[in-house]
């Protein structure tokens, strides 16, 4: 991965971690107040900036965000935390899928590659828009028809 600017992060990382957060919890009917999903998502940009300009293994960027998000989201809803990673992996898992099938189709139709992404900012920002998209259209599905993969929301979890 590549260090992004604040602006990126403004634009892809909170409005992506709060569409992760908020989908990976409705399929398994846990609840998060929508002010204290929007901070763990800002509080998730601002590490997630930092995160990035630090070199490791990649891949690795990912999981520490997942286990971030699962743990400051369990701290703010005050639950189980082994349920808010579940939620947490769940939702990243259907954003980055969404992300690894739009952006080389959209790479693909604007003949740019990976390289200038990096390169541009900006470009980065609207290539991610159609995945940001999908994934509000996906938790607006969800959320409508009250899709539930499990609920975890009845196993003991404190609300």
């Amino acid at each position: 991965m590549f260090p992004i600017p604040w602006y990126a992060v403004l634009f892809i990382s909170i409005p992506e971690t709060f569409l992760i957060i908020q989908l990976g919890f409705s399929l398994f009917n846990l609840k998060i107040e929508w002010p204290k999903a929007i901070l763990a998502s800002v509080i998730m940009g601002i590490f997630s900036y930092f995160l990035l300009r630090v070199t490791i293994i990649p891949g690795t960027h990912t999981l520490i965000l997942i286990f971030a998000a699962a743990i400051i989201t369990a701290w703010f809803s005050e639950a189980k935390i082994w349920y808010r990673l579940i939620a947490v992996l769940c939702g990243a898992m259907i954003v980055g899928v969404t992300e690894n099938v739009v952006v080389p189709v959209a790479l693909i139709l604007m003949s740019k590659t990976i390289n200038d992404l990096s390169a541009n900012p900006w470009l980065n920002i609207g290539v991610s828009l159609p995945t940001t998209l999908l994934a509000a259209l996906l938790f607006f599905l969800v959320r409508r028809f009250s899709l539930v993969l499990y609920d975890l929301n009845t196993k003991g979890s404190s609300m």
